[in-house]
């Protein structure tokens, strides 16, 4: 039994993300299956395995990474099934974040990163799926810890948080002396946009980054009654959104914004669900968004959060494809 231990890795999650994943494991223990995994331990991804001399060496890793790692999103939109159907697991998208803490914990290659939810026969599993998927939808979750554990018996040996770097601001709405700051954070946060997928003032003169400016946000305030709200950091405005509010019982969501030296740090999810809330509170029952077709990861992003693609549509005065989201809130 000796020779079969080994030392392992774990990224884990916030308080969050671990209700949520301990959540679908939850419905499967209520509806009976049990599964062959070890129970009670957090919810985690498993970065490597390593031989059981490697103790120290691995303890000092973890502390070294807890002091140069920071917390980060991951994107969970899918369930799957693997290991000769044996394995039941949610599983993230695998993002820049990721792959530079795996990196950092093992060279290991043949590495597919999931959170185990059931290991048992493939019989079971197949009858275990429906009652997951049943329930399951994309959520973004946060990993903020490392432990290292060993197996088997099951022995904790440490556990340690990375550096948070989730701000502690708040969102709130616009003050109207504040509107000549909310254009420089939409300009330079759209501006990354553009850099990205090549536009300029030439090409697209209507793109958010160059036509933006106090005039439009004061039309858009006083003239189309258009709710404003920012997140502030220490008395500095670093992210905005606005919403457009119409006839029909839905609302537009428009320019959400967060400052460049700002992002991976929670506050776009934070001004998204503050959004959901008072379209709510606002008596709407669906919100609706437009984006750049071509931006994948952020469309990506926006699915995390339960929107559902609508259509596309093509502007002559645009270099790019105006792609159309929209979310339930009902």
């Amino acid at each position: 039994m000796e020779e079969n231990k080994q030392l392992y890795i774990l990224a884990g999650y916030d308080d969050a993300s671990e209700e949520i994943l301990a959540g679908f494991q939850n419905i499967l223990y209520a509806q009976g299956f049990v599964g062959t995994h070890t129970k009670n331990i957090p919810m985690h991804i498993t970065l490597g395995s390593f031989p059981t001399d490697r103790e120290e060496a691995l303890k000092a890793l973890l502390q070294s990474l807890s002091e140069e790692i920071d917390s980060f999103e991951v994107t969970f939109n899918h369930l799957g099934i693997f290991n000769g159907a044996r394995v039941l697991f949610a599983g993230p998208d695998i993002n820049d974040d990721l792959l530079v803490l795996k990196e950092k914990c093992s060279d290991s290659f043949h590495w597919t990163p999931h959170t185990t939810l059931l290991i048992d026969e493939p019989d079971v599993i197949f009858r275990a799926v429906p009652y997951v998927l049943h329930k399951f939808k994309p959520f973004v979750g946060r990993i903020n810890s490392l432990h290292l554990y060993e197996f088997f018996p099951t022995r904790h040996i440490m556990s340690v948080t990375l550096r948070d770097t989730v701000l502690s601001g708040k969102v709130r709405e616009m003050a109207q002396e504040e509107i000549p700051e909310c254009v420089e954070v939409i300009r330079e946060s759209f501006q990354t946009v553009a850099d990205e997928f090549g536009f300029t003032p030439e090409n697209a003169p209507r793109f958010t980054a160059f036509a933006t400016d106090e005039r439009r946000l004061w039309y858009q305030l006083l003239m189309e009654k258009r709710p404003m709200y920012v997140y502030s950091h220490h008395g500095k405005i670093v992210g905005y959104y606005s919403l457009a509010l119409s006839e029909d019982g839905c609302a537009e969501l428009n320019n959400l914004a967060v400052l460049p030296e700002f992002r991976h740090r929670g506050i776009g999810a934070k001004l998204l669900k503050d959004c959901f809330t008072r379209v709510r509170i606002l008596g709407r029952r669906k919100l609706k968004i437009g984006i750049v077709e071509e931006n994948e990861v952020l469309r990506k992003w926006y699915e995390s959060f339960g929107f559902v693609h609508t259509g596309t549509v093509k502007f002559d005065f645009f270099p790019f494809t105006c792609g159309y989201m929209e979310k339930d809130l009902i």
